[in-house]
């Protein structure tokens, strides 16, 4: 190999190292916009959950023994249960869809498809309003009281807090045991 040839190669691997050293690994990388929370509370200060769906509702309190229907002091269903306070906490929404709302109407939000209050043990309450599915179907027009954006909530959220009210959390009846006409224990479904 001829030493211009090479000299030529050497220049032309300079002038790429150079260009890639000053502009290529000089970017920034462009930062990430991360969904806003539609609110944010800590799951120990949540005191007391109300769902009202289409006119029907359900409240359910936190006592020392756990969850249960603030109407009936029934307990709740823990393993449809679980997670719900957890969700409550603090939806992480899709996006901020308008700044304000100039007619609630239009998402659906006047009246509410649902409305869902958490009561906090400062006795602050979060009331959200849930309104029409988006046109694509993934997401929930929601707004909180006394707040103006309206945000996007994944649809899936929606839907698992409205079947609170669609299929409540009633405990599954366990089998007792009672007697027949013999006196031998038998089996009967309980409460």
């Amino acid at each position: 190999m001829s030493f211009r040839v090479s000299f030529i190669l050497i220049v032309l691997v300079a002038v790429v190292g150079g260009y890639v050293l000053l502009f290529e690994l000089q970017k920034k990388p462009e930062p990430t916009v991360n969904a806003p929370w539609f609110y944010d509370v800590g799951l120990d200060e949540i005191a007391l959950i109300s769902v009202e769906h289409q006119g029907t509702r359900f409240t359910f309190e936190s006592t020392p023994e756990g969850w249960v229907f603030q109407d009936t002091r029934q307990p709740v269903d823990l393993t449809r249960w679980s997670g719900i306070p957890l969700l409550l906490t603090g939806p992480r929404s899709s996006r901020v869809a308008a700044p304000s709302v100039e007619n609630p109407k239009d998402y659906g939000l006047d009246p509410p498809q649902t409305v869902i209050t958490v009561r906090l043990s400062s006795r602050q309450e979060i009331i959200t309003l849930l309104g029409d599915v988006t046109p694509d179907g993934a997401n929930h027009y929601a707004q909180v009281i006394g707040s103006d954006p309206l945000f996007l909530i994944p649809a899936s959220w929606g839907n698992v807090i409205s079947r609170l009210v669609l299929e409540p959390p009633y405990p599954t009846p366990t089998a007792t045991p009672s007697a027949d006409a013999s006196g031998a224990p038998a089996f009967a479904p309980g409460l």
